[in-house]
């Protein structure tokens, strides 16, 4: 075998092992990529509970922040709707007296009755959004077709379920004991300053809280 046979050859055995060697790395990155999605998977998402009242202008406000948010984020967060506000209850939800008026106690009962008809998330939040920009209770019906919600609101409103769903949500407020209507409330804990950000910026303290809490997988380009 002459010498340009010899470097023929030991250049093919390079390439063959060059190749190997990318070929490995490749399925070694795409097997680490994998785990991690797993583990992201696993992961348990940012929790977020909002207080509201159903006749409050700040939520109603607050409102155009909620709808695209929770659509772009609703892979990574799981929020729980709580419609009371600083409403207060009487001989155990017997009479409710609600801070904008028994149209606004109509409101928060209405509202709960909607939300618990569903565990969907995503219905939940088109639904409030839908009635909380809504002029008055007139769109019901059309903000609960809107969600793909078929829910006998009527039965629920006038009877003992309405009342309960509603100390259910005063038990939840309380836990609070909330000064300002909304209160946006991350994992269970009340921080004065994630409030304050939440009401400027809710986007952003969402984004924030899911890269401290490392919740958003290295590819993903959704906070940037």
């Amino acid at each position: 075998m002459n010498r340009l046979s010899v470097n023929i050859v030991l250049t093919v055995v390079l390439c063959l092992l060059i190749w190997q060697t990318f070929t490995y790395y490749s399925i070694l990155e795409q097997i680490c990529a994998s785990i991690t999605d797993q583990l992201m998977n696993n992961k348990k998402p940012l929790h977020i509970t909002l207080l509201y009242e159903s006749l409050c202008p700040d939520s109603r406000s607050f409102m155009h922040q909620l709808g695209p948010v929770y659509e772009e984020f609703q892979d990574y967060i799981n929020i729980l709707l709580v419609p009371f506000g600083k409403s207060q209850s009487e001989r155990n939800g017997a009479i409710f007296h609600c801070q904008h008026g028994p149209a606004e106690c109509k409101g928060n009962r209405l509202q709960s009755c909607v939300i618990n008809s569903t565990a969907n998330q995503a219905a939940q939040v088109k639904f409030v959004v839908c009635q909380m920009l809504a002029p008055d209770y007139s769109r019901v019906d059309q903000c609960a077709n809107e969600a793909g919600l078929l829910t006998d609101v009527v039965h629920c409103l006038s009877t003992e379920t309405g009342t309960k769903l509603q100390l259910q949500a005063e038990l939840v407020t309380k836990q609070y004991s909330p000064s300002f209507i909304p209160t946006i409330v991350y994992n269970g804990v009340f921080n004065q300053q994630l409030q304050d950000h939440s009401l400027r910026d809710f986007r952003g303290t969402v984004c924030h809280l899911l890269r401290q809490q490392n919740l958003l997988p290295s590819s993903s380009t959704i906070c940037q």
